[in-house]
């Protein structure tokens, strides 16, 4: 399951979904020892049947509080959150994500996590616990995390008489492999790789990072965008997509990269692990492999992100929602989100129930680039210069502006932006 930044073109527009979990007939109402009810909302329609399985064993611990879960499709999900926030009726527990929880937390819109409720952040790596923490205090707890790697259809690189990817290959070999087999079966519609202005978790932010740039500065208070590194890493992408090794922004927002991949007409696609869930079951489980990323000039190779579940600071049923972000935050429960195959847990030493559900592949990667991974690039309000973010390097992809001059000038507007959150 993608729990960080997906873009809304990746997923359909479905109806919304919504199924209520309940151990014992209740009624809303204050978590003081008697009866419960609350809210739990999600952007994953696909989490919902594991989901029961985790609101199942909250119950046997917890009967007297329901668990009323609903997953809203992503181009809705944060419109839908900022309307709530703004009247202060945010549902009772809710994924968030580090680009988005600054702003919530900071304008008061999340309650601190509870550790009395048994919510240990020893328990998680230190640096979802700092993705979460403003001002001293823990806003949410984290769930699974992200690194990325390069799924590939072995039997494209086979037809192209391309070698699989190899370890401790690098950007050029990556290149070179793209390039290679867009020349020999592009004419049957096939890319070798695929990138969009938008998709920067997947691919532009990884190959910024490898090439020695910055999205932002480790404080977050200057864009990177201007680094020789940072340009280097987007014109990698840039380029892919003008010489036709990559689809163009048209043919991405018509068809989304997973479905390109899925439909056998992209031999690479950098993603993250979420990605197994979906492929085990497509019409080419059995020619998918998946690899780490390559390497370029820095240690660093991947960005890492990770979601969490937050609670409204605006909660009538705040006692009885941060009993159940703790449950959430639990062993059992992130086992059991590993072995539905959501994602990697961010509880420690668990992350095999996730790798241990996929045997086809050695998801284990994943994993194990958390060591050689830069931290997801946030800001207090990220989405305001994400915007920025796709609209001077759509410039750069469709030409109109060199990669050069759309980073330059991202890295101008998006200062503006940065300077206006310290106000």
């Amino acid at each position: 399951m993608n729990r960080q930044r997906k873009t809304a073109s990746a997923v359909a527009a479905v109806a919304v979904l919504s199924l209520s979990l309940t151990a014992c007939a209740s009624g809303a109402g204050p978590a003081d020892g008697g009866e419960a009810s609350i809210d739990y909302v999600i952007w994953d329609a696909n989490a919902l049947e594991p989901y029961k399985d985790v609101i199942a064993a909250f119950n046997e611990e917890h009967p007297e509080i329901t668990v009323n879960i609903q997953a809203l499709p992503w181009d809705q999900y944060w419109t839908k959150l900022q309307t709530q926030a703004s009247s202060k009726t945010l549902p009772d527990v809710f994924w968030i994500n580090e680009p988005n929880a600054g702003l919530y937390a900071t304008n008061g819109a999340l309650a601190p996590v509870d550790t009395a409720d048994g919510m240990d952040p020893a328990n998680f790596p230190d640096a979802s616990i700092q993705s979460y923490t403003f001002d001293g205090e823990l806003y949410a707890a984290p769930t699974g995390y992200a690194t990325m790697g390069v799924w590939y259809n072995t039997a494209l690189f086979d037809q192209a008489g391309v070698a699989y990817p190899a370890d401790g290959w690098t950007q050029e070999d990556f290149v070179a492999a793209a390039t290679a087999i867009s020349t020999a079966l592009g004419s049957e519609g096939v890319f070798g790789a695929a990138a969009a202005p938008w998709t920067g978790q997947e691919t532009s932010y990884n190959t910024i990072y490898q090439s020695g740039g910055e999205v932002i500065s480790e404080d977050g208070t200057t864009s990177g965008y201007d680094d020789p590194g940072t340009i280097a890493g987007v014109k990698l992408w840039v380029d892919l997509a003008q010489a036709g090794v990559s689809p163009s922004v048209a043919q991405i927002t018509d068809t989304p990269i997973p479905q390109y991949f899925t439909s056998g007409k992209l031999a690479m696609m950098w993603s993250g692990p979420w990605n197994a869930n979906s492929l085990k079951d497509s019409e080419i489980a059995d020619t998918v492999a998946v690899a780490p990323l390559p390497t370029g000039e820095s240690d660093l190779v991947t960005t890492i992100q990770g979601g969490a579940d937050a609670v409204s600071a605006y909660s009538e049923n705040k006692e009885a929602a941060q009993t159940f972000q703790a449950f959430l935050a639990s062993k059992e429960a992130q086992e059991l989100y590993g072995a539905a195959g959501l994602g990697i847990p961010a509880f420690n030493g668990v992350a095999s129930s996730f790798t241990d559900a996929f045997p086809q592949w050695d998801l284990s990667l994943f994993s194990d680039q958390a060591a050689h991974a830069a931290p997801y690039p946030v800001s207090l309000n990220t989405a305001a210069w994400n915007t920025l973010e796709n609209e001077y390097l759509t410039k750069a992809w469709s030409g109109e502006l060199t990669v050069e001059e759309a980073c330059k000038q991202l890295a101008a507007a998006m200062n503006e932006v940065l300077a206006a959150e310290k106000k």
